[in-house]
């Protein structure tokens, strides 16, 4: 067998159930040679890995995944190899984790009209150390009994265009990319297939894209097919992973079966050396 890689998975200090040793751990038993922790806005996972990887049989490459917002549309962008110390970096994710902070009180006061009270504390508390994602609120109202399970709170209330949704602040596709080339990374498109038209995807790379996540669940086999030709084209890389939370039931058995070859990991090293 082939050594494989998931370059696309989150921990605790996003929206993860695991924490980054038990994802490690369940990594390695399922037989992976490298993985990325990609957490949203959020490098903390990364210095612990950094800081753990040696316990274990299998390469690491740090990564995050920036929540984009543009002209009415949100796009993730994944950064791999960054220099996770970077005090530029640091400081732009401290203004996210204030921006998010903000963006939550907004949704609770938008629920709380609708008397499905939440109090801000307890979203602190779920979300610990990482910065407030609507899923932490999901669980908030989880843990209520407002609803039943996460995805009811989303097709209901905090799902794009439902009562209580709060749009992101600003922050451009294009601002992603140069912040994670000027930490040493390279800039990856993540599942485009979810919300990037296809104009709009050839004018991020014209943006200075170094690569398009092609192996995603959300891509079936011809959308697979479709975004391997347009890296080809443009000589992107062509990354992957299962985007594994473990909050989802089709998490499980999507780890260990949405990855891509080993040698994308060289690649996106070389990629970064050469810059």
């Amino acid at each position: 067998m082939k050594p494989i890689a998931d370059l696309h998975t989150h921990t605790t200090y996003s929206d993860g159930k695991l924490s980054v040793a038990e994802l490690f751990e369940k990594a390695e038993k399922t037989g992976l040679a490298a993985l990325s922790i990609t957490d949203h806005d959020s490098v903390d996972g990364c210095v612990v890995a950094l800081d753990i990887k040696t316990e274990y049989n299998l390469d690491f490459i740090s990564g995050i995944e920036f929540s984009c917002y543009e002209d009415g549309r949100e796009h993730h962008v994944l950064g791999y190899h960054m220099d996770v110390h970077n005090k530029v970096l640091l400081s732009t994710l401290q203004e996210f984790k204030k921006a998010r902070l903000k963006r939550a009180q907004k949704i609770l006061e938008k629920l709380n009209n609708m008397s499905l009270t939440l109090d801000i504390d307890l979203i602190l508390q779920i979300a610990g150390e990482a910065p407030i994602t609507r899923p932490h609120i999901a669980e908030a109202m989880m843990d209520k009994g407002y609803i039943s399970n996460l995805k009811e709170a989303f097709v209901h209330y905090l799902g794009e265009g439902k009562p209580a949704y709060e749009a992101k602040s600003n922050f451009s596709v294009q601002r992603a990319i140069k912040l994670i080339n000027e930490c040493g990374g390279v800039a990856v498109l993540a599942h485009p297939a979810r919300s990037m038209p296809s104009d709009t995807l050839y004018k991020v790379i014209e943006q200075g894209l170094d690569g398009v996540e092609v192996v995603h669940p959300m891509h079936d086999e011809s959308l697979q097919k479709y975004y391997h030709t347009i890296a080809s084209q443009y000589w992107l890389l062509e990354t992957g992973g299962s985007d594994f939370h473990g909050t989802r039931e089709y998490d499980e058995p999507n780890f260990g079966k949405f990855v891509v070859p080993y040698s994308v990991v060289d690649s996106i090293r070389f990629r970064a050396r050469t810059r």
